[in-house]
């Protein structure tokens, strides 16, 4: 025999609304601070590429989230999965922006402030191929829906950059990732 359990409100040990009949879903003003709102994931499996200097965005590789509450942290975790072709011999660069606002990044660099990348010196036979990844608290401080994403740089001309891919080969692949979590502040 099945049971049926009916209210009409529900309230912590305090007195404070919960749930009430009009609202199924615990308010986030009901979670305790650090408690995760909600979670949003994009997985890039595809490949990107780019011979353009400077930064550009990643097609593909962009998550939306739209904070429940103003006072809300967003957790925004990046892997990078990059690729290079035999002629790049220095280094590519990626970071993460919130909107066109830079975060996650250094603040002291005389040419660019990042949030990660490689070294690869692959002279003129080894194209490079790894991962890596960031993890950054951000500050919104907005209810709107926010939108983050990661960027791509190459510092010397010639040679392409890639992601999900080694630079000579369609053969050997990865996958790149950008995950944000609401965190109750």
């Amino acid at each position: 025999m099945a049971s049926t359990l009916r209210f009409d409100n529900w309230e912590d040990s305090n007195g404070t609304p919960i749930l009430d009949g009009s609202n199924l879903a615990i308010p986030s003003s009901a979670m305790p601070a650090g408690s995760i709102l909600q979670v949003v994931s994009v997985t890039k499996t595809d490949f990107f590429s780019s011979t353009a200097p400077g930064w550009v965005d990643v097609t593909g590789l962009t998550a939306t989230i739209t904070p429940v509450s103003a006072s809300s942290e967003i957790l925004v975790m990046v892997d990078v999965f990059l690729g290079a072709s035999s002629f790049i011999s220095e280094n590519l660069y990626w970071k993460m922006l919130r909107g066109s606002t830079d975060i996650g990044v250094g603040t002291n660099g005389s040419v660019n402030n990042i949030s990660g990348g490689g070294n690869f010196n692959s002279g003129a036979s080894v194209p490079f191929m790894g991962g890596t990844s960031k993890t950054h608290k951000d500050s919104p401080a907005t209810t709107s829906a926010t939108t983050y994403k990661v960027q791509l740089n190459k510092i010397v001309e010639g040679g392409t950059m890639y992601i999900n891919r080694r630079g000579n080969t369609t053969s050997q692949c990865g996958i790149s990732t950008i995950t944000l979590m609401e965190v109750a502040g």
